[in-house]
């Protein structure tokens, strides 16, 4: 009499596990948290209102970032914000920076930092070289720098990138 051995369902259970597995470390392979370093250049186009308790807060800043770490390419970059500061420190200020131009770009939402804490920020946008990008960080701000011979603000970004593979 002739026997067929067949496979067990639980050894066919435990290939599509391995499967999915490998393919999970496969694509994670294609996206690496690396190091992302931009200084931010601009003159300050702000505005603020004080009030009784607290004071209003507007920004729309026009200016330029250069890479000093990743695989960035240097551009315009604009940044838009508002909200209040209270006098304990505390804050509702936050925003968005749009950095490059054309079809890349890439957007960070930003929340200013309570009582002179630094900025935190998250990259919620991409497209084009920067589609799919993920990250997260902090900024700090210089009050007046000179870059290329003209006072402007710096706004100095630190943080970890993730920039899918093309």
């Amino acid at each position: 009499m002739r026997h067929i051995l067949r496979e067990a369902p639980a050894v066919n259970f435990h290939k599509a596990i391995s499967t999915v597995f490998l393919t999970a470390m496969t694509t994670g392979a294609a996206m690496a948290e690396v190091p992302m370093e931009l200084n931010n250049f601009y003159p300050m186009t702000q505005e603020t209102i004080w009030l009784t308790d607290r004071a209003f807060f507007t920004q729309d800043n026009r200016g330029h970032f250069e890479p000093v770490q990743g695989n960035f390419t240097e551009g315009p970059t604009r940044c838009i914000g508002s909200g209040f500061f209270f006098a304990d420190g505390q804050n509702t200020v936050n925003g968005i920076c749009i950095f490059g131009e054309g079809d890349n770009t890439f957007t960070m939402a930003w929340k200013a930092g309570e009582k002179g804490e630094a900025n935190n920020w998250t990259i919620i946008d991409g497209t084009g070289d920067y589609k799919g990008m993920t990250g997260k960080g902090i900024a700090t701000t210089a009050i007046e720098v000179m870059y290329k011979a003209m006072p402007m603000r710096q706004t100095h970004i630190i943080g970890t990138v993730d920039i899918p593979a093309k």
